[in-house]
């Protein structure tokens, strides 16, 4: 990496209340606000080191880091997924035999090819986010932590944070990134701090030894495990960084668990059928390695889980060879998605063999719909973006200037986004 000061642009404030980070690697972290990035990774930087604008010169920027106080989102009914894995958060407007057409929170139309599409899930769009952070004085931090663009610690000793209430179903993420060994603890929709108190709550901890996701309670068993991975450690991130989606429904005792925005693990069922559920407002963060081993908790999201869909969304793929469809009840159909008409509300015409000449269903009573064929092999792109309303594509090369990110996406073609809508860009291993 090469630096220069390059521009003048005036005498700085002493320090940005809101900042842009650029990670460098080994190099380190950069932190201002991003004018501009080339095609050749150029990154024209706005920093309080300098009254000039920086010209940071690097082949290899690990990822870039956009101001969370400038993200916006905008609520969309479907979540399509394409079959190389991308993700977008999208209004749809119509389907034919060739493409579908929809809108995102970032353009006014797109067009895939039906061919491209994974699957497409309805009624996504009723989540309401309850919290966005962390911010500075908004948890309660021990001495063994601190705030810088996250919550960072080097103790033992937990950050935690009392909520208002948990929505009988909620969505808990967040992303832990460590310095040295990971170790960390996060106990939610606890009554407890620190989870030694008898106490109904869910743990996630995750260190050397792997993952486990558990159930306390204050039964004659205290802790329940729901998920372990103990052949999933630190090491399986190259970027010592893990971005972590819990998906709680308390009323079906049904959760769900993603990681790095990957579903690992669908219906989870907790084996308490009866007795009292986990009721708690707190969620609190413990760092569990050792004393010279840094954990930092960054981007916690909590958002309830609203849709009537969710349950029917669950659904696994049946077969490959012919769409299939399950309404919001999980009732099943194979056969070919004919369309998706626009009107007061989408139409979806779905023909099965049992029933030659069907009517169009209201989008209203369809969960997801699995469009047919195997998926292809990965996306093999350089880049992964990060969008707002779980979303997420890979490019090969981008740039930015003015505030807009162009690119072109090899099922989408030219992509202009506003970078509010960007949480994140990661360059990603290859090889």
């Amino acid at each position: 990496m090469r630096l220069f000061s390059l521009i003048s642009c005036g005498l700085l404030p002493a320090f940005l209340l809101h900042a842009d980070e650029v990670s460098l690697g080994a190099m380190g972290k950069m932190t201002g606000k991003i004018k501009s990035v080339s095609a050749q990774n150029e990154i024209l930087l706005q920093s309080p080191l300098s009254e000039n604008l920086l010209l940071l010169q690097c082949e290899n920027i690990e990822s870039i880091e956009f101001d969370a106080a400038e993200k916006t989102s905008s609520p969309t009914n479907n979540l399509l997924y394409l079959k190389n894995g991308d993700v977008l958060a999208a209004n749809v407007e119509s389907l034919d035999a060739t493409q579908l057409t929809f809108k995102t929170p970032w353009s006014e139309k797109l067009q895939v090819a039906r061919t491209a599409i994974d699957s497409l899930h309805f009624g996504t769009g009723e989540n309401q986010v309850l919290y966005r952070g962390p911010n500075k004085d908004d948890w309660e931090l021990s001495r063994s932590w601190r705030f810088d663009n996250g919550l960072v610690s080097q103790g033992w000793t937990p950050a935690h944070r009392k909520f208002d209430s948990f929505p009988e179903r909620y969505i808990l993420t967040f992303t832990v990134e460590w310095q040295g060994n990971v170790g960390f603890k996060c106990l939610f929709n606890s009554n407890s701090i620190d989870g030694n108190n008898d106490n109904n709550c869910y743990i996630m901890q995750f260190n050397s030894a792997g993952f486990e996701l558990k159930r306390q309670s204050t039964g004659s068993k205290k802790y329940t495990t729901l998920v372990s991975y103990n052949d999933f450690d630190g090491e399986d991130f190259e970027d010592n960084k893990a971005n972590i989606e819990i998906r709680v429904d308390r009323g079906n005792r049904v959760m769900q668990l993603l990681i790095n925005d990957k579903l690992k693990r669908n219906n989870i069922i907790d084996p308490m059928e009866t007795g009292p559920m986990p009721t708690g407002n707190i969620v609190s963060f413990t760092a569990t390695a050792g004393n010279e081993d840094t954990q930092t908790v960054s981007n916690i999201l909590l958002s309830s889980w609203g849709s009537s869909s969710a349950e029917a969304r669950m659904e696994k793929r049946t077969e490959s060879k012919r769409d299939v469809m399950f309404d919001i009840e999980s009732n099943r159909s194979s056969g070919e998605l004919k369309s998706i008409t626009p009107g007061k509300e989408l139409q979806v015409l779905f023909e099965n063999p049992h029933d030659p000449s069907p009517k169009p269903l209201p989008a209203s009573k369809i969960a997801v719909i699995y469009f047919s064929g195997e998926k292809p092999k990965k996306s093999e792109g350089l880049f992964l973006i990060k969008l707002q309303n779980h979303g997420s594509l890979h490019v090969n090369s981008f740039t930015l200037e003015e505030g807009v990110l162009q690119a072109n996406h090899a099922d989408l073609g030219e992509l202009r986004i506003k970078v509010p809508m960007i949480e994140q860009i990661t360059r990603l291993p290859q090889g």
